[in-house]
Parts: C-alpha cells; sequence; structure tokens
C-alpha cells in the first residue's frame, strides 16, 4: 500500500490550522488556550478496525472508561482535531481501516538512552517480522502517522540512508557473534541482551547526527521497514507523554493479524487501566453500521475469572507473556518461525 510515493522516509505533516496560536515559546507544547492535562498511569488504548467517527458521542465507550482513569484533564481537545486529520488523510489514500494505539506515558528513565530503530512492517504474511538480519529487503510501500498530544515528540534522524546501512550493520554484527537459537521463553535473555547490544551500538555511533521532530500540531509520516523505514526513537521521557501511533491496512489485513492473536476484528483494548469493564461496556458501536467493538469476548471470559481487570496490567510486557500462554499461543505461532522462533532483533 504506497498511494503516497511523493514522501520519503519520513515528513511532518501539518494537520493544525493555525500552528502558531497553540504552541508555547519553543513550538514543542502546548499554550493555554488548550486545557491543561496530566497523567495518573501508564496505560493504552487500543483500536483496530474501521476509521472511527470524529465526534465524542460516538467513541468507543471503552475509549472514555480508559480515559477517565488516565487522564486528568480533557483529552478530547487534543484528540479530535488529530482524528480529523487522519481520517481525511486516509480517506484521500484509500484507506478505510487502521490499528490506532494512543499511548500515555509517565515520566520513566527507560528512554534517557536512546533506541534508535526502524518498525517492522506490521503485515508481514511470513510472520518474520524483521526479526532476523535483513529478511525485509525488498519489501516497499508500508508506512504509518504518529504523533503526540502532550510532551515531547519523537526523534528522527535526518540522514536515514546512512541510519539504516548502519543499523543493519549492528544487526548482522550482532546475530554472527552471538549465532542463532531457539528461544526458551516468550522473554528470551539472549534476544534481550542482544536488543540491548544493538540499542548501545547505534545511541554511541549516532550521538552526533543530526536529529528532527515534528512539532506540536504536526503529523509524523514514516516509512517502515530495514530497507526504506524511518529511523526513529523515542524521547527522554521526562515528564508526561501521550503519544499516538497509527497503522492503516486493508479489513483483511487487520482481520488476519487479530486473528493470529485469537481475537475479533473490530476491536478495542486497554494495557494498564486499574478498572474492570462492566458487561454494558462489552460491545461497542462502530460509525452507526452495526459493526462491534469487544473489550471483552467470549474468549476471554476464563481470563476475566482469574484477573481483577479485564485490561493488561501496567507491567506490560509481563501480561502479555501470561496473556499468550492462558491462550496456548507460543512465541513463534505469534512471531513466526514455525519449528521455533530464533534470536529477535526487533530494536
Amino acid at each position: 500500500m504506497d498511494p503516497l510515493p511523493q514522501y520519503g522516509a519520513h515528513a511532518f505533516i501539518p494537520y493544525l490550522p493555525s500552528p502558531a496560536t497553540t504552541l508555547s515559546s519553543d513550538g514543542s507544547t502546548p499554550r493555554r488556550d488548550l486545557p491543561l492535562i496530566s497523567l495518573l498511569n501508564s496505560s493504552s488504548w487500543t483500536y483496530c478496525g474501521p476509521l472511527l467517527p470524529l465526534t465524542s458521542a460516538n467513541l468507543p465507550p471503552s475509549f472514555h472508561t480508559w480515559s477517565r482513569t488516565t487522564i486528568s484533564g480533557p483529552l478530547l481537545p487534543r484528540l479530535l482535531p488529530f482524528l480529523r486529520f487522519i481520517n481525511k488523510f486516509l480517506s484521500s489514500a484509500g484507506v478505510e481501516n487502521y490499528w490506532l494505539t494512543i499511548r500515555a506515558t509517565r515520566p520513566t528513565h527507560e528512554y534517557d538512552c536512546t533506541r534508535w530503530h526502524t518498525d517492522d512492517i506490521f503485515f508481514d504474511s511470513s510472520g518474520e517480522k524483521d526479526r532476523v538480519g535483513l529478511n525485509q529487503n525488498g519489501r516497499s510501500g508500508y508506512w504509518k502517522l504518529a504523533g503526540t498530544l502532550l510532551g515531547p515528540p519523537t526523534l528522527f534522524l535526518k540522514d536515514g540512508r546512512r541510519a539504516r546501512r548502519a543499523q543493519r550493520t549492528a544487526k548482522k554484527r550482532e546475530c554472527e557473534k552471538r549465532g542463532e537459537h531457539t528461544c526458551s521463553s516468550f522473554r528470551c535473555l539472549g534476544c534481550l541482551e542482544a536488543v540491548e547490544s544493538v540499542r548501545q551500538t547505534l545511541a554511541k555511533k549516532f550521538e552526533d547526527q543530526e536529529v528532527v521532530s515534528p512539532a506540536f500540531g504536526e503529523v509524523a509520516f514514516f516509512r517502515l521497514g530495514d530497507s526504506e523505514g524511518a529511523v526513529h526513537s523515542e524521547p527522554k521521557c521526562d515528564v508526561d507523554r501521550i503519544f499516538i501511533n497509527v497503522v492503516p491496512g486493508s479489513e483483511l489485513e487487520l482481520r488476519n493479524l487479530m486473528g493470529r492473536w485469537g481475537l475479533g476484528f473490530p476491536r478495542a483494548w486497554c494495557f494498564g487501566v486499574p478498572v474492570e469493564f462492566d458487561e454494558g461496556g462489552a460491545q461497542d458501536a462502530v460509525n452507526g453500521t452495526g459493526n462491534k467493538v469487544a473489550c471483552i469476548d467470549d474468549e476471554d471470559r476464563d481470563l476475566r475469572k482469574k484477573s481483577t481487570s479485564t485490561t493488561m496490567s501496567a507491567n506490560v510486557k509481563d501480561e502479555y507473556s501470561d496473556w499468550l500462554k492462558e491462550k496456548g499461543f507460543r512465541f513463534s505461532e505469534v512471531f513466526g518461525r514455525g519449528g521455533g522462533a530464533t534470536m529477535a532483533l526487533n530494536v
């Protein structure tokens, strides 16, 4: 899917009509004419399905539950202009469905060291998703959109071509040094060490390279994959941050992706919200068409009995691992390599 060949590896596209009136003096955060907001916890809300409607009343109830539990202050004055632009942009590109995640992050030291990487190709039919070396070369035309509603923006290396070469070299050397292996657990220590080694190598290599970022009121367009993807990193996060990630896809691509995890389409869910959705929130109307977005489906009833929440906990990595095990998935079934997963270098 590449109806937008005019864009390079990354581009910053304004979506607010008068950015200058909503920026602070440094151009990175909203001024007082937008209501102040702050975060109560670190969590995320994700939706996979047709483009969401553009009014508060028609957003899925699970979104409002998540927002009330996570954010102090009104999010919609920031969110709705972003969604309006996204809908218009994607519709003009012939896109009718997407995977959208709103990620709220309290101050953390996790990104004090930059994490330069290209994003995996989201819809990889083989399931390998750039996990080992250079297996996505030749795949082109995949892209996504992202924006920051609060806090610092995503960092991009301006010289993407040089950065991609350096990333491929670092991955290759790490693979050669460690050799392939079969992961013994979902959170394989060897894989985590390899990822961290590549992270440290690239952070040092790029410390003097020119970095660019979208201003508040701009959407970042960027391409995916090792061969043409934008090399980017989360910023240092010493303040509250709300980040939105939007991956366009066809209904078939998204249905297949959700199906690999044993989930229905369309669907909305949360990570990290310490509340329980009631039965009335189990299905959310989308666009008034009768399509449903389930926060809880029949397959998840057993999980609900074993947990105080129908959402994932704040300790996302551990909870997700346990969740997959409960559903009977193996690492290889989620990330490819049917004979057993090999070393993952998804950095």
